[in-house]
């Protein structure tokens, strides 16, 4: 394995500042499709496409065929974060580096790196092992609604015997993990406006009513200071996880303390108390303020009161609950906490449903085997807290859904200094080559379809 060659390419990708939130980076978006168009190409792939968007679009792609063989749908994307806030890195977030054996860079484990992987692992191996099918999408992190789009138009884009996503992470160093269930997400802007327009604070202060306090309020009631959603109905489809599932849970290498000093790095942990933390990050929804907007933000003073203020929030939903549902109830919660002299209005940005997925197919255990050899432990099941809004349509067509991923816990994704060791990455390189070998046998039973 040429490292020196590779980690050159890796960075050439991680320079990219393909950030799909923003539009000032449509052309970076646009560039970082090109490049994975280029390495599709390098691999002997036909058919490659870029499909839905001129600056997000879907890169499509089939390998080399290989009669009698599964076939095997890599996803992945190529857009990122946005880096903010840029004080908090140590370097650039767009210029990589390498340091300690790991490499920093926006991206590099999310999904940056980890699609780099699995195309590398295909360059690995001496043949093509099974038929590939390429989905790499550049709106993952904005809703994937390029994606979606694309596969309602066109669901036979998804038939394969297999589908693999790399955008998790081992659930602790040397644990790699196979995922069975991915939270669901709810997007949502809550606005608040109080009067007309902002007010002098000395001639209306004391009388007039603040954006920012009526939605400071608005929220502490949606959400009690124990942790407690208060949004009727919210909870009433939340099933506890199984005796046995949380049995598994505590024989992982989960240490609350080390969790809360090195990864979280605070002074406490919050949320309701009764469950264990894994709970709370795997099994339970959640409601988090991301932002909030209004009134004056700049450098030096000036005394207005806000006539409206807008927070940007989001719920992670777990297994049974709906985006439909959650969103009618989001809806109607701030239209019933919200005092007669205010308007409040909810403004739905993105969304997606839970994803369950039953690791029973042969594919699982195979890449379980992939892992053992190259690692010496195999894959062990977990649940994520995260969200990947594509993967029930990438399961519409039958195919298993493999979520895995070669990162670790303290990458830091989504915020300053994400990095992707090293190790993590060869080995994963090895893994998926091997994985992809496996596959290849006619005793898998992993194929679905002729």
């Amino acid at each position: 394995m040429d490292q020196e060659r590779l980690l050159r390419e890796l960075t050439e990708f991680l320079r990219i500042p393909s950030v799909s939130t923003l539009p000032a980076h449509n052309q970076d978006c646009r560039a970082a499709a090109e490049w994975v168009a280029a390495e599709l190409r390098r691999l002997g792939c036909r058919d490659i496409e870029f499909l839905g968007s001129d600056t997000h679009p879907v890169v499509s792609g089939k390998g080399p065929e290989v009669p009698g063989a599964p076939t095997l749908l890599i996803y992945g994307h190529y857009d990122v974060q946005p880096p903010d806030p840029l004080a908090e890195w140590t370097k650039p977030p767009f210029e990589p580096t390498i340091s300690d054996g790991k490499i920093y860079a926006r991206g590099s484990a999310d999904d940056k790196g980890q699609v780099f992987c699995l195309l590398k692992a295909i360059a690995a191996s001496p043949r093509p092992p099974v038929n590939f099918r390429f989905l790499i999408e550049g709106e993952e992190e904005y809703g994937s609604k390029v994606l979606f789009d694309l596969l309602k138009r066109e669901p036979q884009r998804v038939r394969a015997d297999v589908a693999l996503v790399a955008d998790m992470s081992y659930v602790a160093p040397g644990w790699p993990a196979v995922y069975t269930t991915l939270r669901g997400l709810c997007y949502a802007e809550i606005t608040v406006r109080t009067s007309k327009t902002d007010l002098h604070s000395g001639e209306y202060g004391g009388a007039a009513p603040n954006a920012h306090e009526e939605l400071c309020r608005l929220l502490t009631r949606l959400k009690g200071e124990d942790g407690k959603i208060n949004i009727p109905g919210f909870y009433a489809p939340v099933q506890r996880p199984s005796k046995a599932e949380l049995a598994a849970w505590k024989k992982l290498p989960f240490n609350e303390k080390d969790f809360l000093q090195k990864r979280v790095q605070a002074k406490a942990l919050v949320g309701l108390k009764k469950y264990s933390v894994l709970e709370r990050l795997w099994a339970l929804p959640t409601f988090e303020i991301h932002g909030i907007l209004g009134g004056f933000t700049g450098e030096g003073a000036k005394t207005v009161i806000p006539a409206e203020a807008t927070a940007k929030v989001s719920m992670r939903l777990v297994p049974n609950q709906k985006l439909a549902a959650v969103e009618r109830q989001l809806a109607a919660a701030v239209k019933r906490f919200a005092p007669k002299h205010v308007t409040a209005r909810v403004r739905f940005l993105h969304g997606a449903d839970p994803a369950q997925i039953k690791v029973d197919n042969p594919a699982f255990k195979l890449l379980g085997q992939a892992f053992k050899d190259v690692t010496g432990r195999a894959t062990v099941p977990a649940r994520a807290g995260g969200s990947i809004p594509v993967v029930p349509a990438l399961a519409s067509a039958g195919a298993p859904v493999i979520l895995t991923g070669i990162g670790l816990p303290d990458d830091r994704l989504h915020a300053p200094n994400e990095k992707l060791d090293l190790k993590q990455l060869w080995d994963g390189i090895e893994v998926f080559s091997r994985f992809y070998e496996l596959l290849r046998s006619q005793e898998s039973g992993v194929r679905s379809r002729g």
